[in-house]
């Protein structure tokens, strides 16, 4: 008797997918231009040094500061950019299923930890480029 009145409205979580959508949205953003970053360095530095720089990164012995810098912020760039790739694409799953059924328990904590992890390793680029650079 006490169900009479209750209606049945079969329609997905508004609020989670907003939040997927968005976190799919700012994480390919991120990662792009990290990318896109990245690539604007090593060109500037095959611009500025020529050939053999090519040559320095890949010579452990003797590496100088923009080819430390490369490496050490670049790799850390380069991870975090995948990790928010992963980020945006493990959302767009999770956005595709709950859209398909309302019921989809939305496993919400591992796309904020891909999220999180692209931030890490991002704030740890930017203070290694700093540490780099001014020590």
């Amino acid at each position: 008797m006490g169900d009479e009145w209750k209606i049945d409205i079969d329609i997905p979580d508004i609020g989670m997918m907003v939040t997927l959508m968005t976190t799919a949205i700012c994480s390919v953003i991120m990662g792009a231009a990290e990318i896109a970053y990245t690539m604007l360095w090593i060109t500037a530095s095959y611009v500025r040094h020529g050939k053999d720089f090519f040559l320095d990164l890949l010579n452990a012995k003797a590496l100088t500061w923009t080819a430390e810098y490369i490496l050490v912020a670049g790799s850390l760039l380069l991870l975090s950019s995948i990790l928010f790739l992963l980020s945006s694409s493990f959302s767009l799953y999770e956005l595709n299923a709950l859209a398909k059924n309302a019921e989809k328990n939305v496993h919400i904590k591992i796309v904020f930890a891909f999220f999180a992890g692209g931030l890490v390793l991002l704030f740890l680029a930017l203070i290694s480029a700093i540490i780099l650079r001014y020590l």
